[in-house]
This record gives structure tokens, sequence and C-alpha cells, in this order.
């Protein structure tokens, strides 16, 4: 049965039509699918908050700190919110006990106790719930505000189709398995994530993404790693090609994604251990570390994508390379990350054909 996009509002509709070039009947597939996608991922993303919230409150009173804390401390400069809470409990008629306190504060909450606010806290406790990751305060943070924003997007019906939703399921596994390993097998064994993203409707219809890299093309193009290194946590849409901006243009060639590694130690022991696994992709990653560190990437964890090679037939390489010719600050066409489709690629002359 087709969806009459006035049961959903015209404009959110409209985001799936156009994802599916017109076609009523995929629109409606489509959006089917997000819900189920949505539900999917709420699922495993409910379990682990109880964990992270229960394993935050058991270190903190293990280091003999509790609300009573002294100034400081997540208890006083999240007072009120905490009060928040405690003021719904007063007019449900409900006791106020410090059980119902932790179930009514909100993941952002949980979360921004692992800002630069509490870097002390950290020290002494905090780095404790993560004890089976070596990640310092700043990559669990970036990965638990990446997870907060993909909570808040699903909580409000938001679209997931840029996203890969098997991705953002691997965030969450790998988060649980820094507080318990036996959590994230329990975790995985009921999650219907993978089974729906492989029933995705259509592909991601911008599937390159762009990065802002002079070391990165340096590591892939001169160094031969064949490799793209970045923050760890950070989220990246579904794409298939990635496409390297340095020296103020768009690389010819646009390499395939062949792997994607979320959460990789960054140091000598452990590009030691990969180097003697038999497996190549292991090997390779030992390579990418100790080329990488050579070129100042120091960061305890990173993610990295595993890509085709220049002369591989997996890499799209463009009729040339793509100008960009704005000039002055703030003017690079990629900062960050930025998302086309292949097709506008290989036709643009310049970069003023891609915005």
């Amino acid at each position: 049965m087709r969806i009459d996009p006035k049961w959903v509002s015209v404009e959110r509709f409209n985001e799936y039509s156009a994802a599916a070039s017109g076609d009523h009947d995929l629109a409606s597939r489509l959006y089917e699918w997000n819900a189920e996608a949505s539900a999917a991922l709420f699922e495993i993303i409910h379990h682990f908050e109880v964990l992270l919230r229960n394993a935050i409150i058991s270190q903190l009173q293990t280091d003999g700190q509790s609300p009573a804390m002294l100034p400081g401390t997540p208890w006083t400069q999240g007072a009120k919110s905490i009060e928040e809470v405690a003021s719904r409990l007063r007019k449900r008629g409900k006791d106020v006990t410090a059980g119902r306190i932790y179930s009514g504060l909100t993941f952002g909450f949980w979360q921004s106790m692992f800002g630069n606010d509490y870097e002390e806290l950290w020290r002494h406790s905090l780095q404790y719930v993560f004890r089976g990751s070596k990640a310092d305060r700043s990559v669990i943070a970036t990965y638990l505000e990446s997870l907060n924003q993909l909570r808040n997007r699903i909580a409000h019906h938001g679209s997931l189709i840029e996203l890969d939703v098997e991705v953002e399921a691997q965030k969450i596994f790998r988060l649980t398995s820094w507080i318990n390993k036996d959590a994230e097998k329990w975790l995985r064994s009921i999650e219907k994530v993978r089974m729906i993203g492989e029933q995705r409707p259509i592909d991601a219809p911008r599937n390159v993404v762009v990065v802002s890299a002079t070391n990165a093309w340096d590591l892939y193009h001169v160094r031969r790693q064949n490799a793209y290194v970045f923050q760890a946590g950070r989220s990246i849409k579904v794409v298939d090609h990635l496409a390297f901006y340095a020296d103020k243009e768009i690389k010819q060639d646009v390499p395939r994604i062949l792997n994607w590694f979320d959460a990789v130690d960054w140091n000598n022991a452990n590009a030691n251990r990969l180097a003697k696994s038999s497996d190549p992709e292991q090997q390779k990653l030992a390579s990418v570390i100790r080329a990488s560190k050579k070129l100042g990437w120091d960061a305890p964890v990173y993610q990295v994508f595993l890509l085709s090679g220049p002369k591989d037939e997996e890499t799209q390489r463009l009729v040339g390379s793509i100008p960009h010719g704005r000039t002055g600050r703030g003017s690079a066409f990629v900062q960050g990350h930025r998302y086309l489709p292949l097709s506008a690629l290989s036709s643009a002359r310049d970069t003023e054909d891609l915005e």
C-alpha cells in the first residue's frame, strides 16, 4: 500500500521522494524502511544507555562519590537537571529516590560527564567506566556526542537515509565492548540492524565523501598506504568512494572504500601485533599505523578506511583534477567532509560546478 504524503506531511515525505527520484512506491518503501531501521537502532541505544548510566554510577560510588559530592562534581554542576527530575516525580506523587533521579536524567546529562569540564573526574574515576579502551576522554566524548545526535534524530523521527545504519550500530557495539565484553556479545546476539540494513531499498544518492586532506593525500598517494585515517567516533554517511581535496583541488583518483575499522589503537605495540597476523588487512593496518605516525597522527585511537589503490579497477579516475578557484579565509571547498554524487564529480570542470 502506498503512503499518502498527507499522513506524514508533504514536506517530510518529499525527502524520501527525492531520494527515490520521484518514484512514489519506492519512496513509500524507503519511508517504511527508515522507521524499521530507527526502531532497530533505538533498541540497542536503549540497552547501551542503561549500561552506561549504571557503569558511571557504579564507578562514582566505588570512588566514594555520590550526589552529595563537593562543588565541581556532576551532581552539583547538573543540579538544575536533577531538580527538574525531582520536581516531575513530586508532581506525580512519587518518592524522590536516587534510583528514580538516575532513571529520569537524559542521555545528554551522562554524556556531558565526559566533556572538557570533567577532565579531572575522568582521570580520577570515569576513565575506568571504559576500562576496555585505551582511548582518551576526548575520543570517548566524540563517540558519545555522535551517539546522542543519532538518538535525538531517531527520537524526532528524522531521516537515516544518508547514514550507514550498520556503521552506527558498530559504534554502539564498540562503546559497549569498552565497558563490558559480555554485554557487547549479548547486544550483538539480539540486534536487528544488520538484517534491516541489508534490506535498504536504495543506495545513498551522494555516494562520495570528499575529505580535506593534505596529509591524508600524502599518506595515500605518496606513501602508497591506500588508506584514510580520521578521528575516532566521527560519523560518516553511507558512501562507496572517497575523494581527496588538497592543494586547492579535488584529486583525480577517487578510490573505493573497501573496508572500515571504527576504532584502531594507534601505537607501535598494536602495529607489531597486527603485523604478525595472517590477515592481509590486519597487516595493512600495521603499515598504515607506522606510516601515519611519522606524519603526525598521534591520537590514541583512530578510524580507518582501507581504500583501493590508484591503479586498481575499483578506483574511479576523473578526467582530471577539479580545481578550486576561490581564495581567502574560509574559502576552502572542503574543511571537513562533504558529500557529492560520483556523477557530479565526473562531469565537473571546477568546483563551481559542484556548488
